[in-house]
């Protein structure tokens, strides 16, 4: 069977018709097919049927003109024509925690990047698979169970959207080697255990000559500013608080840059030496600026005073010249009892932790490992322990260590926390260091309390 191009020509008109009309699906209904004498062919302006405030056609005329003036049901009834009833409106929607979110619409959940798209017919927000540095669910777990753990969490708006990558590498800064520690033999003290207090805090002991916790910053420099604190400390308490010089981070960090990472991480040991060799200068003359910056103090061993960067003199005029401070040998000191004898005698000390995501989550309580988040990554931080005590949990006498952290006065327990001890929590008992102030080159005679002043050539009694 053949068709004539007559016959092809009005079929394709009609479909182009078909195509061309349209009309709101809330305007489908019955018009021509309710007329009495139906459809109208040519023109016939009374064929006609009313629609809302107005008339719609039903002869063959309308659809030459414009094809809205056709009534909506023309080409179904008058024409015989299937008209395709249009596709139903998909409401492209992501919903998640109570949100709504539309197609295409990227948007950050905590440290992930989400994006709004259809998968597998489905509209779903599909996120990167980021490890955040603040996990709900290991929050929600503490907070509900922290009578379990025996300290409470917090959520911190400082590491809410950041990974946990980001906290390993800028929150800590740490590079440690256990081979090298075992190489470091501890110092030998002697002490009566007896007289070794339960609870003992230097900072009610000393006041204003132990550090306030700083915040490190986004800058993983705890290995620069634990060092530099514990001698900050040492210096007050080792001259019987006649040096109240608080001492520079910055400089530390900006100038022992060999073989050292700066804002990467850093080495304890040679931090240490390099204080010995060079010394440091006040806060006031070198303020810390959170970031590795080209070392703007000159290194000259035999030197007893150096010169405030440009930067700080041109601010204050009467910052021109600062003494360094020096410390001796470093040395590492053992056991528990052997730490406690340490900080009571002579000082805060150094301490480096293996450091669990949990850990940055801290608000307050005695600290222990979690294990909730088993399986992740850690990393090794540089703390300062400042004193120790205990106190009764669930009916048991739970001892702890004070300990300060570089991350600011609006972590933990302003800027402090407590974690367990005599139990190498978190390897915290591990690695302790420190190192006697150098305090010969400075002028401790006028020393008002009478106590008797550390000196590296041997105590000197000194009496009012």
């Amino acid at each position: 069977m053949t068709t004539s191009p007559t016959v092809v020509a009005v079929m394709v008109v009609a479909l182009g018709c078909a195509a061309a009309f349209e009309y709101g699906p809330d305007l489908a209904g019955q018009y021509c097919s309710t007329r009495p004498r139906g459809c109208c062919k040519g023109r016939q302006d009374d064929c006609t049927v009313p629609i809302l405030d107005t008339l719609c056609y039903c002869d063959d005329f309308c659809n030459h003109t414009r094809s809205e003036d056709c009534c909506p049901d023309f080409l179904s009834f008058c024409k015989h024509i299937v008209v395709p009833k249009p596709a139903p409106t998909v409401n492209k929607q992501c919903y998640s925690n109570g949100q709504t979110y539309k197609y295409g619409e990227t948007v950050n959940l905590n440290c992930n990047e989400c994006r709004c798209q259809e998968s597998n017919g489905k509209m779903q927000l599909m996120c990167s698979s980021n490890e955040c540095l603040i996990d709900t669910y290991i929050l929600d777990t503490l907070r509900h169970q922290a009578h379990r753990f025996g300290w409470s969490a917090s959520n911190y708006s400082e590491f809410w959207g950041r990974r946990y990558d980001e906290g390993l590498q800028l929150r800590l800064g740490t590079l440690h080697s256990k081979k090298k520690i075992l190489q470091m033999k501890p110092l030998k003290a002697v002490f009566q255990r007896g007289n070794l207090r339960r609870s003992y805090d230097a900072r009610e002991v000393w006041g204003r000559y132990i550090s306030q916790p700083i915040d490190q910053g986004w800058c993983g420099a705890s290995w620069a500013i634990s060092t530099v604190q514990v001698t900050t400390d040492r210096f007050g308490i080792m001259s019987k608080r006649t040096i109240g010089d608080v001492l520079s981070p910055q400089h530390l960090l900006s100038c022992n840059n060999l073989n050292q990472q700066g804002c990467q991480g850093g080495h304890l040991t040679r931090a240490w030496n390099w204080i010995r060799k060079f010394g440091l200068i006040t806060e006031e003359c070198y303020p810390w600026e959170g970031q590795m910056s080209t070392c703007a103090v000159s290194k000259k061993k035999k030197e007893s005073m150096a010169q405030c960067p440009r930067r700080v003199r041109s601010n204050n005029d009467r910052l021109t010249k600062t003494r360094l401070h020096r410390v001796g040998p470093v040395y590492r000191v053992a056991t528990e009892e052997g730490i406690m004898h340490e900080i009571l005698t002579s000082g805060p000390v150094q301490a480096v932790m293996k450091v669990s995501r949990d850990f940055f989550m801290y608000k307050s309580g005695v600290y222990r490992c979690s294990n909730l988040a088993s399986g992740s990554r850690t990393g090794y931080h540089s703390v300062r322990i400042v004193g120790w005590g205990e106190e009764y949990h669930n009916g048991r006498i739970v001892k702890y260590w004070i300990v300060s952290n570089s991350w600011g006065r609006w972590w933990g327990e302003n800027g402090y926390f407590r974690i367990l001890k005599g139990v190498d929590e978190c390897e915290i008992e591990d690695f302790v260091i420190a190192a006697w102030a150098d305090v010969d080159d400075f002028d401790v005679t006028g020393n008002p309390l009478g106590y008797d002043v550390f000196l590296l050539n041997g105590p000197k009694s000194n009496s009012v």
